[in-house]
């Protein structure tokens, strides 16, 4: 086939969309409104059919029924007839193809909403004759959970212009497709409302089950598996189809065995039935359906893998250095530290318009090493490192100025003189004492008698005041 590339001067084909046993589907592009369209195309071999003409005919007559898709334009071009209605999104067949399954949830919601399009449907007098997954779609954007019935090529207005119901027919050709069609279409009656139902039926039961009893049959021709299936559709109970499945199912194929050619089937019966299921499961209805689960699940683990891979850069980020790691940059400071001092940088002095801080000073800090040879700049890098001692302490030894010899008075005032003015002259200098003070580290700590012998080996003459034998009057008034 060789459509043209443009429909009625304004729907360009982009591409093919699908096909089917009556014509192919395009996507076309309406360049006055902007817009996607589809645009149906009947095929060569089905000119004497003419089912698009057929289809134009109840598309018409459904024109603003919800559910049904809109029919922009229709009318014949290159010796084609062609349509061109609103574009939709994916049928059931292409989610039943992914899923294999659906669940019990999808499946009632599915139901609910085809038998209410089917209802505004046969209340315009139209009865549609082939329902299957690939004749469902969803909409787009904003109505992608919005159910569409489509393709009317072998529907049937049942009803005259007066109103009234064609007479009933038997001995027809069988009209649908096998594996979907009611008990009707297989033994040749002419079909009505309840045989759309019936087809809805076998339609959930196939999304539930992932497959039909009469399906996969080997070694028969089309015919005899048509006659095959009506056969075992006719001869297995209700119960024994639905088994495993809600037995509501069961009750609505038992009810619509009832009904007759002429019959209006209780729609709101069949709701009730696939609501009081979904109630007996727990079920909630909210019309989010298996596939919009998967979806979220998807979108869900795209933001944790996401998270992950923050969190993981985040450890990485505050993960401590190795062992080996920590030398490296320990030794290039040093390295740095040396080279510092080289430049005659490090422990440089102040400059004369700042104001500094009071420092510490050692006692050996007034001299600086000369900076020439390696050795001397490594002693002079440990020597910034020193373990400070306490400060040299003055031994306070409180005794009366009366028992003191005069030697100890005389030296005692001399020491105290020469600290008093050298504290003059370093008013904010701290005297650092090292090791080689005659007192260790834990001066504070060595008891009274250890401090006398360690002055009296450094030469001090310790006078100690002869104690009397006789007790002092107090001692003897306590114990009188």
């Amino acid at each position: 086939m060789q459509a043209a590339s443009i429909f009625n001067g304004k729907y360009v084909v982009q591409k093919k969309i699908s096909s089917g046993s009556f014509g192919v589907v395009l996507l076309g592009h309406d360049k006055d409104k902007n817009m996607d369209v589809a645009i149906k195309i009947e095929k060569e071999e089905n000119e004497d059919v003419r089912s698009l003409e057929r289809e134009v005919l109840v598309l018409e007559r459904l024109n603003g029924i919800e559910g049904v898709p809109k029919m922009f334009w229709h009318g014949e071009q290159d010796e084609y007839n062609v349509i061109v209605m609103q574009v939709l999104g994916k049928d059931l067949a292409y989610y039943m193809k992914n899923k294999k399954k659906f669940s019990f949830k999808t499946a009632i919601q599915l139901g609910i909403q085809i038998v209410k399009v089917l209802e505004r449907i046969h209340n315009q007098g139209v009865v549609h004759r082939d329902l299957k997954p690939e004749n469902v779609l969803f909409g787009i954007d904003d109505e992608s959970s919005k159910i569409y019935v489509i393709d009317f090529g072998i529907s049937k207005i049942f009803r005259d212009k007066n109103g009234k119901i064609h007479p009933f027919r038997d001995n027809t050709s069988f009209i649908g497709t096998t594996r979907y069609a009611s008990i009707a279409a297989h033994k040749g009656y002419e079909l009505s409302r309840k045989d759309d139902i019936e087809s809805l039926i076998y339609v959930l039961l196939y999304f539930v089950k992932g497959q039909l009893p009469w399906q996969n049959m080997q070694n028969v021709s089309d015919e005899e598996r048509t006659a095959k299936v009506g056969e075992m559709k006719m001869s297995i109970d209700p119960r024994e189809l639905c088994k495993d499945v809600p037995m509501e199912f069961a009750i609505i194929l038992e009810y619509l065995k009832q009904l007759e050619y002429q019959s209006e089937p209780n729609y709101n019966f069949v709701y009730q039935q696939f609501e009081k299921a979904a109630a007996n499961l727990g079920v909630q209805l909210d019309f989010t359906f298996d596939w919009d689960q998967q979806q979220a699940m998807k979108i869900s683990q795209n933001a944790n893998q996401e998270s992950m891979q923050r969190s993981t850069t985040l450890n990485q980020q505050l993960q401590l250095p190795s062992t080996g790691e920590m030398k490296k940059s320990l030794d290039k400071q040093g390295s740095n530290l040396i080279r510092q001092m080289s430049n005659n940088q490090f422990l440089a002095p102040p400059q004369s318009n700042q104001l500094q801080p009071h420092t510490l000073k050692r006692q050996d800090s007034s001299q600086q090493p000369s900076l020439v040879s390696g050795s001397v700049m490594l002693s002079t890098y440990n020597s910034i490192r020193p373990k400070y001692q306490p400060s040299q302490l003055g031994l306070d030894v409180k005794m009366s100025v009366d028992s003191m010899p005069k030697e100890l008075i005389q030296e005692q005032r001399k020491t105290s003189g020469s600290a008093q003015q050298k504290n003059a002259q370093n008013l904010y200098t701290e005297t650092v004492g090292w090791r080689d003070s005659i007192f260790e580290e834990n001066f504070e700590e060595i008891p009274l008698s250890k401090k006398y012998g360690m002055l009296q080996q450094k030469g001090v003459d310790m006078y100690r005041k002869p104690m009397h034998s006789s007790a002092s009057p107090n001692r003897q008034k306590k114990k009188n």
